[in-house]
């Protein structure tokens, strides 16, 4: 079989003139992609790095990001993201769990750079990877506070770039963080089967001046399900210009798959990151009262267990056990985890998900619910604990509880605490889709079964209905506001405040990201009115 090595080079070689790479990043054809990668691998090699070594990878620029991550796969190494916004606590973390061999920041830099030559490699590139190279580390949340390295192998991506019904046309759009593993998807998926990359920034996604033509320029696009239910809410038009588009990372909206089903082919895709990106699929027809999320695509097998780990009669819910090719090797240095995860059955070696769902008539998985506190949220899979245990890590000496209600993140606490503090810890520990909003309070209530009781917690809450600008960002965020709360520690983010602005903008308020980011609800609705 073709190693992964030699069908990346085969590609880059025999399209040289194909755009390998677009967008405003930047434009790399096939053979300037190449040349490169060739140079800068030679590079990485020359410091006798390869097989098992990981290198590193922070820069804000995603265009050199991507050159550099071929580059260290032709040395025959393997990557690992970190972004630069990390706290620097995390990313000493990482850097130390993955025994980071190098790290590459710079473009430029990498291709002058002289690495300390070694003897026994001398700067020659393999000629073929292994099946069972190491490929990639992606960091996924661990509930004992520290971030758990999910290791992947060559061999697991072959079920994502071999399934023809994952890509359609000439043009994959990228949009994926590349710490996130649809980036997996889009970048080995889209140039292993010689497609071009239409990059796309985080600006360009939430403007609906500029998205409506950048999406024209796609064949195929893997959208995490709250952008995908944006742009069906906001150009939906555009989706009539779209061959495929596959969607998931959050539970799924029935209304928007079936609404974009009618302008293109729409599959629900499912899958853990320790699967490799998608494990499922389901192709929406459009009349479904449920929409599951299909079947394994791949030669694996799944099993349904109950909390003994037995199988569940069939249309019973249970836990999801997958095993297919796509299984990660395992987690760097955290063997409680590893075996907390791995389960055997008839010799066959199973991940257990963590994931409620069931088996229906037309065989299809639905899915129901997490079985443990870990929660997904704008595609990242968050554990809570985590949270918990770097808010005690700041000295916390009663009780916390970190909690998602669907909506947004909050962070409970009974000490009598100094909140901005408290809230300068967590951002110097936990990347912004983790920082909770911290409330005071003065008990965790707990239910009749000794679980705490989340709906008997109370937020004091604000109802002004008669003010438009409360009106749609209460419609936004599907809540309540408090007033003495900041739109991201409410559960903001960048596409519901871009809402928020664009709902707004046409009634004459005048607001913007650094604004709604920055201030409290009620100094942004004081602003509002006086002006």
């Amino acid at each position: 079989m073709v190693s992964l090595l030699e069908r990346l080079v085969y590609h880059l070689k025999s399209v040289p003139n194909k755009l390998a790479i677009t967008g405003s990043y930047g434009t790399l054809t096939y053979g300037q992609l190449d040349d490169m990668t060739e140079r800068i691998a030679r590079k990485i090699r020359s410091g006798g790095i390869g097989k098992e070594d990981v290198v590193t990878i922070e820069t804000d620029n995603k265009y050199q990001a991507i050159v550099l991550l071929l580059s260290v796969v032709r040395a025959g190494a393997a990557y690992c993201m970190i972004p630069n916004d990390y706290p620097e606590h995390r990313k000493s973390l990482m850097r130390e769990k993955v025994k980071s061999k190098l790290t590459l920041r710079d473009l430029e830099v990498a291709e002058v750079q002289m690495l300390p030559e070694n003897d026994g490699l001398n700067g020659e590139l393999p000629t073929a990877r292994d099946e069972n190279s190491l490929l990639y580390i992606i960091f996924t949340s661990g509930s004992t506070g520290e971030p758990k390295a999910v290791a992947i192998e060559d061999r697991a991506i072959w079920k994502i770039v071999n399934h023809n019904d994952f890509y359609r046309g000439q043009v994959i759009g990228q949009f994926a963080p590349l710490e996130f593993d649809a980036s997996v998807y889009e970048l080995f998926g889209g140039l292993l089967n010689g497609m071009t990359l239409r990059m796309v920034n985080k600006d360009e996604s939430l403007d609906f001046d500029v998205m409506p033509d950048i999406l024209e320029e796609i064949d195929t696009v893997f959208l995490t399900t709250r952008l995908f239910n944006l742009y069906v809410d906001e150009c939906l038009d555009s989706f009539s210009k779209l061959k495929l588009v596959l969607t998931g990372g959050e539970r799924c909206s029935i209304r928007h798959l079936q609404e974009a089903a009618r302008y293109c082919k729409v599959l629900n895709v499912y899958g853990p990151t320790e699967t490799t990106v998608y494990a499922t699929k389901y192709e929406v027809r459009g009349d479904e009262a449920v929409i599951p999320i299909g079947k394994l695509f791949d030669k694996g097998k799944f099993r349904i267990v109950d909390e003994q780990g037995r199988d569940v009669e069939p249309g019973n819910q249970g836990e999801l056990l997958i095993s297919d090719s796509g299984l990660l090797r395992h987690y760097l240095g955290n063997e409680g985890a590893n075996a907390a995860v791995f389960a055997q059955h008839d010799r066959i070696v199973y991940y257990r998900t963590g994931d409620i769902v069931y088996e229906n008539s037309d065989n299809d998985l639905v899915y129901v619910e997490r079985k443990d506190r870990q929660v997904k949220i704008s595609g990242y899979r968050i554990e809570l604990g985590e949270i918990e245990e770097c808010a005690r890590a700041y000295g916390l000496h009663k009780d916390c509880v970190a909690h998602y209600d669907g909506k947004r993140l909050y962070l409970y606490v009974t000490d009598t605490v100094e909140l901005e503090l408290l809230r300068q810890y967590l951002r110097s520990r936990l990347p912004d889709y983790m920082i909770p909003t911290v409330k005071v309070v003065e008990q965790i209530p707990m239910n009749a079964n000794g679980k705490t009781d989340m709906n008997a917690i109370k937020v004091e809450q604000v109802n002004d209905s008669k003010n438009k600008l409360i009106e749609v960002i209460e419609g936004v965020l599907k809540s309540k506001i408090v007033m003495e709360s900041t739109f991201i520690e409410l559960g903001g983010d960048s596409i519901k405040a871009m809402e928020i602005i664009w709902k707004l903008g046409g009634d004459g308020y005048q607001l913007d990201l650094d604004m709604l980011f920055n201030q409290t609800l009620g100094e942004i609705v004081e602003h509002a009115k006086a002006s």
